[in-house]
């Protein structure tokens, strides 16, 4: 198995770069992979200190081989981060048929290559498998494990060059496509209200981004999304530096990520229970209000059982 070509964002964050990079050293099949890196230029009237910045980053990523081999695009202009990702993604995963994507912020685990590589071959032909990702909310899980569910979280991702040619970002068509109860559903059943408002702010020109875009092609398609059930990856970005992404202290991994995943999915569906929790964690992300869900209500059941009656239901696994 050749491993997949990474592609890397950046722009004007040299501390925030020399850390993403850093972590992506240390993977186990870094020195395996081919990397390429696109440098957002400074944006018409950028000051004397920002074009530093975006020099300084660029400087670090020539100034060591952080895998097997390392390709810099350096844009003139200022593209912006989502015309960036469309086109550099387009690029290579085109030429390559498959790329691993992360962005300046994103610090990998040092089985992060591993997963993303062994989900690529594992589900290259099934056509119902859309995206692979390497984030998952710091909920309570086992370690070594993933699961499909139909959300898509960009925070360290994967796909391949036949599901990223139906891309399309139009959210005038979507705005026209969807029904209230599509975008129930696409909104996460109400526990993310986000997903249908960045659509929304895309359309009034006052957003311009690309992930929710990714998400709306994998949904209109019935695609599943592949994820770990302890996260690969932390985000650095919480912090106010970027340009979508504010400061989050309940998304904040703060343990470890570096987990080997064994385990599959036996079947290519839902895993409704994942899903829930998954649910259940934007909920209080989002504020919203918290409901006793169906699923919710069979793991108490669970904890209930193996309370009351510890030695026969003692083998029973609730997370």
């Amino acid at each position: 198995m050749t491993a997949a070509p990474i592609i890397l964002f950046v722009y004007n964050r040299p501390d925030h770069t020399k850390k993403t990079l850093e972590a992506l050293a240390k993977n186990t099949l870094a020195q395996e992979s081919a990397l390429f890196v696109f440098a957002d230029g400074p944006k018409p009237g950028a000051s004397a200190e920002q074009i530093e910045k975006i020099n300084t980053t660029r400087s670090l990523v020539r100034s060591q081989k952080w895998c097997k081999t390392v390709t810099i695009f350096g844009s003139e202009e200022n593209r912006g981060l989502s015309a960036s990702i469309i086109s550099g993604v387009t690029r290579i995963i085109t030429e390559y048929g498959s790329a691993i994507v992360l962005e300046d912020d994103i610090v990998t685990g040092a089985h992060f290559l591993e997963f993303m590589n062994d989900a690529l071959e594992r589900y290259k032909d099934e056509k119902s498998v859309w995206h692979i990702t390497a984030w998952r909310d710091p909920v309570r899980a086992r370690k070594d494990a993933s699961f499909f569910y139909p959300n898509m979280d960009c925070w360290g991702w994967a796909t391949w060059s036949n599901r990223w040619q139906h891309f399309e970002k139009n959210p005038a068509k979507l705005v026209q496509t969807f029904t209230p109860e599509m975008i129930k559903r696409f909104n996460m059943d109400g526990s993310e209200p986000g997903n249908w408002w960045q659509v929304q702010e895309n359309v009034a020109g006052r957003m311009n981004t690309w992930a929710i875009f990714w998400l709306a092609t994998i949904f209109l398609h019935d695609g599943l999304c592949l994820a770990p059930t302890k996260s690969l990856v932390k985000n650095i970005g919480m912090d106010n530096s970027g340009v979508h992404c504010g400061e989050k202290k309940l998304q904040t991994i703060k343990g470890s990520i570096d987990w080997r995943i064994t385990r599959f999915p036996k079947k290519n569906e839902i895993d409704e229970d994942e899903y829930e929790k998954t649910k259940e964690f934007k909920r209080r992300l989002n504020g919203c209000k918290l409901t006793p869900t169906r699923t919710k209500i069979k793991r108490r059941i669970k904890r209930l059982l193996k309370t009351v009656f510890p030695n026969r239901f003692s083998k029973l696994k609730v997370y």
